[in-house]
């Protein structure tokens, strides 16, 4: 099985009915990843129209806090 996973349908985050606070973002974390996986996020980034650090962001909160704390965190 040498075919590459499939990607994900975009990771959409609803919106709250009160404005999100975001934190500021100050800290840099250095990743190295593998080409093909950095290009399959860049595609899902694309598809959810966000630049790939945000969608990273997105990803991380989603995993750590859950969807609900992601959108009221």
């Amino acid at each position: 099985m040498s075919k590459r996973p499939a990607v994900y349908p975009a990771l959409r985050l609803a919106l709250s009915p009160e404005p999100r606070r975001r934190a500021k973002c100050d800290c840099d974390v250095k990743l190295h990843l593998p080409e093909a996986l950095y290009d399959d996020l860049a595609r899902q980034a694309r598809a959810d129209s966000r630049a790939v650090s945000e969608y990273i962001r997105v990803v991380l909160e989603r995993y750590l806090y859950g969807t609900l704390g992601a959108q009221h965190g």
